[in-house]
């Protein structure tokens, strides 16, 4: 990600309904998944932190996390995170079997990650029995040059192409589903739209993350948490992202 796309993550995520519904599904999914007080967590490559700190809050305090990116860091006390360092997703620094649940969000389709290498480190520092929890942008014709130069992303994935990553791995994936139904057709046609007048960008690229008018965000977020409602006995068949809970295998 850009040096100053962190500064706008840390400003608008608190707020933003996107990530303001991500949480509640990630917390969802932790919760599911027996994960309670004594857990530990780890969340890998998070950015400026507030989902480890809601999940710290919310989850367990037992919570750790790192991102590739030192510009990260400056935000991790003002969350008080005490459990951090700076490192790369293709070399996890934890010892093997050392969590109770790990989290990859949005973070395989970065510039620079081996998101297989990345996975096998994932489920390496997962104890036996513990949950991997892995969110990705979906579908390739998604990709929007100045946003994904932006955030440094270079792939969006198919369900199909998130399985076959998966396989292999000392892990069963026991779930996977879409996430964000009800607004791909509103990025669909934004993005395909400004493909088709040839937008693009001068200088230093920018990311589409913008705070919305009240009103707007609220709707927004009112239509994705019945989303969520639906995701605690369904799965979404499409939608914006994509998200895998993968169970490493027991000794």
């Amino acid at each position: 990600m850009e040096a100053h796309e962190y500064r706008t993550l840390a400003e608008s995520e608190s707020s933003y309904w996107w990530f303001r519904e991500l949480r509640a599904i990630l917390v969802d999914c932790c919760r599911r998944a027996g994960l309670g007080p004594s857990s530990r967590i780890l969340d890998a490559g998070c950015g400026t932190g507030k989902t480890l700190e809601v999940l710290s809050r919310e989850v367990s305090e037992e919570a750790y996390g790192f991102d590739v990116s030192a510009v990260a860091a400056p935000w991790w006390p003002q969350r008080r995170l005490p459990r951090m360092c700076v490192a790369s997703v293709n070399a996890v620094p934890f010892r093997d079997g050392s969590f109770d649940a790990v989290l990859g969000v949005d973070v395989l389709e970065c510039d620079g990650v081996d998101d297989r290498q990345a996975c096998r480190e994932l489920l390496r520092v997962l104890r036996p029995g513990g949950c991997l929890i892995v969110v990705v942008p979906a579908y390739r014709w998604l990709m929007s040059p100045e946003h994904h130069r932006a955030v440094q992303a270079s792939r969006r994935y198919t369900r199909k192409e998130l399985r076959a990553l998966l396989e292999g791995l000392p892990g069963r994936v026991v779930r996977m589903t879409h996430l964000f139904m009800s607004v791909l057709a509103p990025v669909a046609a934004y993005r395909l739209w400004r493909r088709a007048l040839g937008w693009r960008g001068n200088g230093r690229p920018h990311s589409e993350l913008r705070l919305l008018p009240r009103p707007v965000d609220a709707l927004l977020f009112r239509a994705s948490d019945w989303e969520r409602r639906l995701l605690a006995g369904m799965d979404l068949p499409f939608g914006s992202s994509l998200l895998a809970v993968v169970q490493k295998a027991a000794v």
